[in-house]
């Protein structure tokens, strides 16, 4: 049989060297599993037991996923890889285009304000309140980049400018007929 010498790693700790038939012996009875590392001379790097060819039965298998640590946590190595912090909670809706347009997820409160106030101008009292409502979004929305709804504010914008330029139509002729 090959006389190449192994060492393998489990829990952090390194040991060996062993046969390959000693390896071989270790995981038929489960004490070696694929997730452990392995090494001989001439690899360049350690390797999981599972990519080494006749360890185990069936085909090699590829090398694991390792978890990655919880936020917070800086880089730190991971038994022989090395781990990057990953953002770990619940999905940003707000940031998922689709949803914003089915929900009013990741929206400034003014602006969604501003888009009805908007539509009600058309009535021409919710007007001033439209224009007012849009441009306190405007600041909303420059202050929290992370908030959307310009769409709504843009609109609450116009239709409060044209809906206030005709209020002010109206009461100035509605003042003429009084006198």
């Amino acid at each position: 049989m090959n006389d190449t010498q192994w060492h393998y790693a489990q829990n952090n700790a390194q040991r060996g060297p062993v046969s390959i038939d000693h390896l071989k012996q270790m995981a038929a009875s489960g004490q070696l599993r694929p997730a452990d590392l392995v090494w001989q001379a001439g690899m360049a790097q350690w390797s999981p037991a599972g990519s080494v060819a006749g360890l185990f039965t069936g085909p090699p298998l590829p090398p694991p996923m390792i978890a990655p640590p919880p936020v917070g946590v800086a880089p730190a190595t991971i038994g022989y890889y090395a781990a990057a912090p990953v953002a770990w909670g619940p999905p940003n809706l707000g940031a998922d285009a689709g949803m914003r347009m089915l929900l009013p997820v990741g929206r400034s409160g003014w602006a969604i304000a501003a888009g009805y106030l908007g539509l009600l101008s058309l009535l021409l009292v919710p007007a001033p309140f439209a224009l007012i409502c849009s441009i306190i979004a405007i600041v909303d929305m420059k202050r929290h980049p992370e908030k959307h709804g310009m769409g709504r504010v843009v609109f609450g914008l116009i239709m409060g400018s044209l809906g206030t330029i005709a209020l002010c139509f109206a009461l100035f002729f509605a003042g003429l007929h009084a006198q």
